[in-house]
């Protein structure tokens, strides 16, 4: 007796494994006298606190009419949470209901969830937190995802706990604070969330929130394999098939595969066809492998789905198309992972198996920024700045860039230096600007190196230094830059930074000319009566003609390999040896390589 009042203690304090335990020992009658009601008791406090195992239970109670009045509605909605979870005899109880009665619609399952959350239960809060995040039986909205996983983490739900955590990590719905939200999934992984663990490691994985320790996530995974958890054992198995802080070992991850497949593991399913497939521990059967690939995409795990799209963009082992391929990505993005959201949003946008729509473009990229993707962030937040597919919010477009700009992504990093320089969604910092976009200059971003070349040449921000002024735009220019290789030509020709040379001036007036800029194609044409081809209305030989005419010796050098090789022109070796020449006689490495391989040869030649 002393144990069971220990367990009701502590049961009656919110510990989610006692109240477990507790239905157990009435259901089986450990210690006690089997008592259905006062084990259905437990179970159902257990399920509230978001043990997996217990919605099962509570589901088939309902389902059989075991303590309770049989309800299939109640028990199609206790599956479902344990469903959600990967929990595949919830699964399959889920599928033999769906043969026999209606399936409940997504506003029937809202409406439930919301009706039993409003009474204060926490496992309908965490469901709430779900469908509000997923969209299902309403609009997706991100912060009132949040606050119903807040809520339900607040009543001791491991689920929402766990997903609280993951939307700070994320910032799905509130400030993104990786460090912090890795501190909740190791919180929540030390209850024994199975979910929180492959999180957490996950997390060391990629040096999310934590000091990137593969090591640390192959212990994790392996602790868990251990244990018995078929999560686990899934991910041990990929460590092992993919490398991961361990030496490839095909054997090993076939066997873990398996056994975790044994236990129902969808996600293990999954690792068994790519085994298949590629012959990894097991005798390659590819058309087995696409079977199981399948099977387990319709039978929605989101790596197999994606695993899909991406066979059908490329074609060769599935039949290439785009619109299979836009398919399985949505349903992977419907489902919630970044990746095919993003994806998703990338297919309405360039219009890939799908018609272009920038709202729906939109949508998914909003979904997947939500769910921590970087490249989504930078989408959504140019997205919100020109007002493509959403209403313009600038405010909104530099918060969004700001979180991919933290994460490193260079094109993001340039518009919140834009943001800064022209106060657009922030108030104006011209000197923060300088700041970033000197950094960025300094990474080799040439749009940046051409505004503090332009910041130097006028003085703005910084005192007028006209020789960094040149210094930058030959940096840009070097970068492509049509705008800084105007501003190069116009320091060549008027001695700024630099002495005056104007035959270098006509260069770079002519390569930023050939890229379009209007006025170094006016300028050249008025220098040399010729008119200007803009690239991609001239053939190559033509451009860099033209080019080598105008005293450039990188085009020099190329025009003189086109007549060495024949390239576009008649084969002329000595028209070749000329341009070498040109080319050297300016100082051109390659063209004088080039001249000293035509020496060589010709004195073989004469002996």
């Amino acid at each position: 007796m002393e144990i069971l009042d220990e367990l009701v203690s502590k049961a009656d304090a919110n510990d989610v494994n006692s109240c477990f335990k507790l239905g157990q020992k009435y259901a089986m009658g450990d210690g006690v006298e089997v008592n259905e009601e006062e084990a259905f008791k437990w179970y159902t406090r257990a399920a509230a606190l978001g043990h997996t195992d217990s919605e099962f239970i509570v589901g088939k109670c309902y389902a059989e009419g075991i303590a309770v009045p049989k309800d299939v509605d109640e028990s199609i909605m206790w599956f479902s949470k344990a469903a959600l979870k990967g929990y595949s005899e919830a699964v399959k109880e889920l599928n033999q209901i769906f043969k026999e009665t209606d399936v409940p619609r997504d506003k029937k399952l809202f409406d439930y969830h919301y009706a039993k959350a409003a009474e204060g239960s926490p496992s309908s809060m965490y469901m709430m937190g779900v469908f509000y995040d997923l969209g299902i039986g309403t609009d997706c909205n991100a912060p009132k995802a949040f606050g119903m996983f807040s809520a339900s983490a607040d009543k001791g739900n491991i689920d929402g706990e766990f997903s609280k955590a993951l939307c700070i990590l994320r910032g799905t719905g509130t400030a993104r604070d990786r460090i912090k939200g890795a501190s909740l999934l190791k919180a929540c992984a030390d209850k024994g969330s199975e979910r929180a663990k492959c999180e957490l490691a996950r997390c060391y994985e990629h040096g999310i929130g934590v000091p990137k320790e593969p090591k640390t996530a192959f212990d994790i995974y392996s602790k868990m394999a251990d244990a018995g958890s078929p999560l686990g054992q899934y991910h041990l198995g990929r460590c092992y098939m993919d490398g991961i802080a361990v030496e490839k070992d095909p054997t090993f991850s076939h066997s873990w595969f398996t056994v975790s497949a044994k236990s129902g593991s969808l996600d293990s399913e999954f690792g068994l066809a790519r085994c298949l497939m590629g012959g990894i521990g097991v005798d390659k059967n590819r058309e087995e492998g696409l079977r199981k690939l399948k099977d387990t995409a319709e039978r929605g795990q989101t790596d197999a789905m994606i695993m899909l799209g991406n066979l059908h963009a490329k074609g060769g082992q599935v039949e290439k198309s785009a619109t299979l391929s836009a398919e399985w990505y949505r349903k992977a993005a419907d489902m919630g992972d970044p990746y095919a959201e993003y994806t998703t949003g990338m297919n309405y946008t360039d219009g890939i198996g799908v018609r272009k729509n920038p709202k729906r473009a939109a949508y998914y990229f909003e979904r997947s920024a939500n769910h921590g993707s970087t490249l989504a962030c930078h989408m959504i937040g140019s997205a919100y700045m020109a007002g493509n597919g959403v209403e313009k919010d600038e405010k909104k477009g530099f918060e969004w860039c700001s979180r991919s700009a933290e994460d490193g992504y260079l094109k993001s990093q340039f518009i919140i230096a834009e943001c800064y320089a022209k106060g657009k969604g922030v108030r104006k910092d011209p000197a923060k600007a300088f700041e970033l976009h000197t950094f960025l200059g300094e990474k080799g971003y040439g749009k940046s190196q051409l505004y503090v070349g332009t910041c130097y040449l006028e003085g703005k921000v910084v005192k007028a230094n006209e020789k960094k002024a040149f210094e930058w735009f030959t940096k840009g220019a070097e970068n492509s830059n049509p705008i800084a290789q105007y501003y190069l030509g116009y320091c060549f020709a008027n001695g700024i930074g630099t002495k005056a040379d104007e035959k270098k001036a006509l260069v770079w007036y002519t390569r930023a000319a050939e890229q379009g800029h209007t006025l170094s194609k006016k300028l050249v044409e008025d220098y040399t009566g010729k008119a200007v081809a803009v690239k991609g209305e001239a053939t190559p030989f033509e451009t860099y003609s033209f080019a080598a005419a105008n005293g450039d010796p990188e085009a020099m050098f190329i025009l003189a390999r086109y007549y060495e090789e024949g390239i576009g022109v008649e084969k002329d070796i000595n028209e070749a040896k000329k341009w070498y020449n040109k080319a050297a006689s300016l100082g051109h490495f390659g063209a004088k390589k080039a001249m000293l391989r035509f020496r060589k040869k010709d004195r073989h030649e004469k002996t």
